[in-house]
């Protein structure tokens, strides 16, 4: 389970951005694996939106925010290292506000 400093949140437009914090990228290491959240899904703050595989652990995510799930960042399907990189890249999903 992924502490709540591990996720940050940003407003973008019509949405809310979630992504992992430095500290969180500190904690877990070198990100080998992504699952990410289906786009439509309903979630409650603190649900499961997925995992992530690094170097030094397997942390289950859990949403800081509610909304349905809009967009999922699908760059990490095929580089799931941009999570090591700068906040810009390092997000996972937007929900609706």
């Amino acid at each position: 389970m992924a502490k709540k400093e591990y996720l940050w949140v940003k407003d973008i437009a019509d949405s809310k951005r979630v992504g992992l914090t430095k500290e969180g990228q500190e904690a877990l290491g070198k990100v080998k694996f992504v699952d990410l959240p289906m786009i439509g899904k309903e979630i409650s703050k603190g649900d499961s939106t997925g995992s992530v595989e690094a170097q030094k652990a397997v942390v289950e995510l859990q949403s800081p925010v509610a909304g349905k799930i809009v967009t999922v960042n699908d760059k990490l399907n095929d580089d799931p290292e941009l999570l090591n990189g700068s906040e810009s890249d390092a997000w996972l999903f937007e929900v609706n506000k």
